[in-house]
């Protein structure tokens, strides 16, 4: 088992690989533009004049096409090099350095001061997500949503190992594609590569699917909406090394809501 590490030592790694990771996702073929985004604005659905508050928000380029949309955004992130970068990109937008396990650091973002709320890619670098998800109710208005996308728990983990196989099929050489997963119903905690070539790897902290949604339906969140998008072959993405991996998703996109 992988020793926990400190919020110092994840947010060292994210502090070293901003300037990669901004170069490549602001890339307009990245994985992020062409599979991540888009999934998340489906069901973010936002309106103009809305409040969002955007959670890990890397080097702000969800929260500079949320501003294209007409909200008003509040961003934060806990890697300082992140939120420099963010506030270069948008810098009429609030992008604080916060860090998401800190509860009284939440609570200062005000109650009721949101209609919704977004992590794009950022849970499963979160190694305790049940602070946010018992502020989150607090931060948003009566009936105020929660979109969140992450690695997909089931089929991007940790133990997965990627397969490429060929056969003999009707006189023909069949290639296909899967995935291997060894683990999954248990919480791992371990080091990875998101894109090839960055700085440093980064730490993983995955969690089963109900151990990923039981905190915020713990805190009275239900589950409105969810997407496993794929890789589409049609659509070239200039970082994705996957995108023969058509058929087995890699991310999931999920959308929660308070009552009203």
């Amino acid at each position: 088992m992988t020793e926990k590490p400190s919020n110092d030592d994840v947010r060292a790694v994210w502090n070293a690989n901003a300037q990669f990771w901004d170069m490549r996702l602001a890339h307009p073929g990245s994985w992020q533009q062409t599979l991540i985004f888009p999934a998340v604005e489906r069901l973010l659905d936002l309106r103009p004049g809305e409040a969002v508050l955007e959670i890990a928000c890397g080097s702000g380029l969800l929260a500079e096409r949320m501003l294209a949309a007409g909200a008003r955004v509040v961003a934060f992130d806990f890697s300082r090099e992140m939120v420099e970068r963010a506030r270069a990109r948008v810098p009429h937008v609030d992008v604080r350095v916060l860090d998401a396990t800190d509860p009284e650091a939440l609570r200062g973002l005000g109650d009721g001061s949101f209609d919704a709320a977004v992590a794009s890619m950022a849970l499963m670098d979160v190694s305790d997500i049940g602070p946010l998800a018992a502020a989150l109710p607090k931060l948003l208005v009566p009936g105020g949503r929660f979109v969140f996308c992450v690695t997909h728990p089931a089929f991007n983990n940790l133990s997965q190992v990627l397969v490429t196989e060929s056969e003999q099929e009707g006189g023909e050489i069949a290639t296909r594609h899967s995935v291997k997963v060894s683990r999954y119903a248990h919480p791992q905690t371990g080091q990875g590569i998101g894109i090839q070539g960055q700085p440093a790897p980064q730490w993983y902290f995955d969690r089963s699917l109900s151990d990923l949604l039981r905190p915020f339906l713990a805190n009275g969140f239900v589950l409105d909406a969810l997407e496993e998008p794929v890789f589409d072959p049609a659509v070239a993405d200039a970082n994705a090394e996957r995108m023969v991996w058509t058929e087995i998703p890699p991310v999931l996109a999920a959308r929660m809501r308070l009552p009203r």
